[in-house]
């Protein structure tokens, strides 16, 4: 690691550097431009302009959705964002137009006036890079890379940069905060590390989930009851997914999955028989005679993953990280890009309790405090992502009592769900990040659990016990006689 530290680490508000200029990059820095001078954004991946995937985003060829309030914190920054996607052809879907169906129950619709906007992934970083850069005071220089931090004494003063096209050279870049969005291939624990600063602590929950995408026209002739799908495999054995979503362009994105090595293909035949597969068919029957536009793209995702930066003992002064550099989830759950909106909400948060509180051309100590407010952004995803991986066995993580006991309980939520609209209203509003988990353990929500818990324990079949401990060894012995034979 370089010990160059362009600058004097004055503790000001002239420059902040963004690492990353993926979703959770564009939206710390839209928050970052109302409390710098200027923004820089480094990308890796170079920028056409267009709504085209990108190497450095390779899940972007796949289903996304955000959820509400990822919408609603996206829009407080970009008021003319979602209208903008609207009027390009994003396709609006209210909540009961939406289908779920988890651990084999398909949850009762819920009539709702509020409306989510379905686009590729592409195709809404565009739209915000877009508004992003027509600010005067942000930029985005792509095609370069972050390749070290520059230190000095406890503080980070800066990042070195190369480009990466035409004739490369490295340069260093004076900053008076480095933000490092560069998503879950971060180097952070690696800077931090020869830095001095230790390890970062990690939690992971393996899954090895893969993901095989096709984008379908869309048909003339609709379902009736639902524009967006979502079928999650029912653990333990059940380990096949898939989604499909409507698109701009008139088209179906459509999504499988599979958990636990279990991946789809990415042949036609194979691709349909795993659809096939679905312990639900309504997927399958959507796509079997529907047109295919694309060929099949795979990703495959191993864990979920949490470095608890939050934690170290010793970190430096102006360095922070967010988005999936600091936790990533399973992505089938929707969760990732309205966490780095959260996390946005929070540093813009966290800056302006800076400024109040410590003069606001300072930003000493405002790292640890950032850390540990995005730890508390996260718990409660975490707990819904990992809590649903950890239903399977072969997945590898801790399983803790409350997560057991949590998986319980949110069973019994789930199966409510299929009749009772208050209590899918519920599910939904944690799920969608407007609630905290502890909303559904209100009493009338308590009381339900424990009457389905009984309905539960009333259905599971008897066992029938031998008449007798004579009939046990005589059993006994008989198994005996055969194991030898």
């Amino acid at each position: 690691m370089s010990s160059k530290h362009p600058g004097q680490g004055a503790l000001d508000r002239h420059l902040a550097v963004v690492i990353g200029g993926s979703l959770a990059g564009l939206l710390a820095a839209r928050v970052l431009s109302e409390h710098f001078e200027q923004v820089i954004i480094i990308e890796r991946d170079p920028l056409t302009g267009e709504a085209v995937p990108r190497k450095g985003t390779p899940q972007g060829r796949h289903v996304h959705g955000l959820l509400a309030r990822g919408v609603t914190i996206i829009a407080e920054y970009f008021p003319d964002l979602f209208p903008t996607l609207a009027r390009d052809g994003a396709i609006p879907v209210s909540m009961d137009g939406i289908r779920w169906n988890q651990l084999g129950v398909w949850m009762a619709p819920v009539p709702s006036p509020v409306k989510t906007l379905f686009q590729s992934r592409p195709f809404l970083e565009q739209h915000i890079r877009d508004q992003l850069v027509a600010r005067d005071n942000v930029r985005i220089r792509d095609a370069c890379e972050v390749t070290q931090l520059c230190a000095r004494e406890d503080r980070i003063t800066g990042v070195m940069v190369r480009t990466l096209s035409g004739e490369q050279h490295e340069e260093a870049l004076s900053a008076d905060l480095v933000v490092d969005t560069s998503g879950r291939g971060s180097r952070a624990p690696q800077w931090l590390n020869t830095l001095g600063y230790g390890d970062v602590q990690e939690t992971s929950v393996k899954i090895d989930i893969g993901y095989a995408t096709r984008i379908y026209r869309r048909p003339v002739q609709l379902p009736a009851n639902w524009k967006a799908l979502f079928i999650f495999g029912k653990p333990p054995d059940d380990k096949r997914g898939g989604v499909i979503l409507p698109i701009q362009g008139g088209y179906w994105m459509v999504t499988l999955v599979g958990s636990l090595r279990d991946y789809p293909p990415d042949d036609e035949d194979g691709f349909l028989a795993f659809a096939h597969s679905l312990a639900q068919q309504d997927l399958y029957e959507a796509i079997k005679d529907a047109e295919p536009i694309t060929p099949i793209a795979l990703y495959k995702y191993a864990a979920n993953r949490w470095r608890h930066f939050e934690r170290m003992k010793r970190f430096p002064q102006g360095f922070i990280i967010m988005g999936d550099a600091a936790c990533s989830f399973n992505p089938v759950y929707g969760q990732g890009m309205s966490v780095a909106a959260v996390e946005a909400q929070t540093l813009d948060r966290c800056l302006r309790e800076q400024a109040l509180f410590a003069g606001k051309n300072r930003v000493a100590g405002f790292t640890q405090r950032f850390q540990q407010a995005i730890a508390r952004d996260i718990k409660t995803p975490w707990l819904l992502s990992t809590g649903d991986d950890l239903r399977y066995p072969g997945a590898e993580g801790k399983r803790l009592l409350s997560i057991r006991l949590l998986n319980r309980y949110m069973r019994r939520v789930i199966e409510i769900t299929a009749s009772d609209v208050a209590m899918a209203a519920s599910l939904l509003r944690v799920r969608n990040l407007l609630k905290p988990l502890s909303t559904l353990f209100q009493r009338r929500i308590i009381l339900a659990v424990l009457r389905q818990e009984l309905i539960a324990f009333r259905q599971q079949p008897t066992i029938t016990k031998p008449a007798n401990e004579e009939s046990v060894l005589a059993s006994s012995n008989d198994e005996s006689v055969h194991s030898k034979v």
